[in-house]
């Protein structure tokens, strides 16, 4: 038998394939109103995702690739693509498609819905550049530059813009070409943990806002304070707090300034969030594990976020301050084997995907009284034929969706 060369010794190249397929069962009670069985993206059964992963290794040079499929929004696009490096067992590299370090690592949601802030691209936000992480006793800092935000992947114009077929939300038009993107972005994360016991730290982001139409670039910055203590083998908490601000934004226009970004996702076009706000999170979690085969362990859990939002519309000559949101995820994840299924109840004020009416205002000014126009809009689609303008709602419903995602990931 032939023998193996030193080098082959010591290979530690690897190839792993993996994936996860996903499925939703809902039922939604929004602006006090349910929907027959099924109703598309309302309630029934629906495939949620179909993922595939590889993680490789070879001559210290690694890959780390996540691809998604989105049936339910006719689209599919990177999560994440990037290599890795790593200079010592305490100093790495990542560059391509690859996790922006800002806020609690690795997540800051315990369920299936995230917390707000990635819902305006503050939680597992994926861009495009370069990350350095050194790890230093207890110490962790992290660095990064993104040139740009990650590339687009393919979806239905029907469903909305090409630009807003992506994992994570970022900036981008509302027509997909013309108007705001994002540029130039800066990252540092420093944070301390001692096992089993506390991880605490601070990040911040600060980068361009460029205005294809205006040929100009605004800045854009965020700050966050953030911290996970186990008060107990199986009690959890998680704390945050974010503050971020796009001081003398412009319009897609490139001509008004304005009090709201355009942000997009998963194939469905664009909504509007406040230019700047004070987002607060609270996440607590209960990990039971057990012996009922095939059942292994429980997670209960309830995340809440509120977003204090800067801001004002004008409504008919009166400058109306920006309606505040809510998010609250209550629920629990079962783990068996290969399966992990979310048991949620999910209810929101003004939160983009609670609604009959997604996305909107509802993370800007707020959803005005008739959720499917715009506030400051005729209800009747023409604001200058002297109809009834819709005036914001000031006491938006509470919208709830009752929602069960089991997945098998292999």
């Amino acid at each position: 038998m032939p023998q193996k060369t030193q080098a082959q010794e010591n290979d530690t190249s690897y190839f792993r394939l993996g994936g996860a397929v996903r499925f939703n069962i809902m039922y939604a009670i929004y602006e006090h109103e349910t929907f027959p069985l099924p109703t598309e993206n309302r309630n029934g059964v629906y495939w949620d995702v179909f993922r595939l992963d590889i993680e490789a290794m070879k001559n210290g040079i690694g890959l780390v690739f996540e691809y998604r499929f989105f049936p339910g929004f006719n689209c599919h696009f990177f999560k994440k693509g990037y290599m890795t490096y790593d200079f010592s067992s305490t100093q790495f590299l990542e560059i391509g498609i690859t996790q922006v370090p800002f806020g609690m690592y690795p997540l800051l949601g315990n369920s299936w819905w995230f917390q707000l802030p990635y819902y305006l691209g503050y939680e597992d936000d994926y861009d495009t550049g370069v990350k350095y992480s050194w790890v230093k006793g207890r110490w962790t800092y992290d660095v990064a530059y993104f040139l740009v935000a990650e590339p687009r992947g393919v979806s239905d114009l029907s469903y909305g813009s090409f630009a807003s077929a992506r994992y994570s939300y970022d900036i981008i038009p509302e027509d997909g070409y013309n108007g705001n993107k994002e540029r130039n972005q800066v990252n540092f994360r420093v944070r301390y943990q001692e096992p089993d016991k506390l991880q605490a730290g601070f990040s911040g982001e600060a980068g361009a806002v460029y205005n294809s139409n205006a040929d100009k670039s605004t800045l854009r910055y965020a700050l966050a304070l953030h911290a996970e203590i186990p008060l107990s083998e199986k009690i959890d908490l998680k704390l945050q707090a974010i503050h971020y601000d796009h001081p003398k934004i412009l319009d897609d226009s490139g001509v008004e300034e304005v009090d709201y970004v355009n942000v997009g996702a998963y194939g469905s076009g664009t909504y509007q969030m406040a230019a700047s706000a004070n987002v607060w999170s609270i996440g607590m979690s209960y990990f039971l594990e057990v012996n009922w085969f095939p059942i292994e362990s429980f997670t209960f859990y309830n995340d809440y976020s509120f977003m204090n939002k800067n801001g004002a519309i004008s409504i008919e000559g009166l400058d109306e301050p920006y309606v505040n949101s809510h998010h609250n995820i209550l629920g629990f994840a079962i783990t068996a084997g290969n399966v992990i299924s979310y048991f949620d109840i999910a209810a929101g004020v003004n939160q983009p995907w609670l609604s009959d009416s997604f996305g909107g205002n509802a993370l800007s000014s707020g959803r005005g009284e008739s959720p499917y126009v715009p506030p400051g809009e005729d209800i009747d689609g023409d604001d200058s034929n002297g109809q009834q303008v819709n005036p914001l709602d000031t006491t938006p419903p509470l919208n709830i969706r009752f929602n069960i995602n089991v997945g098998y990931y292999f």
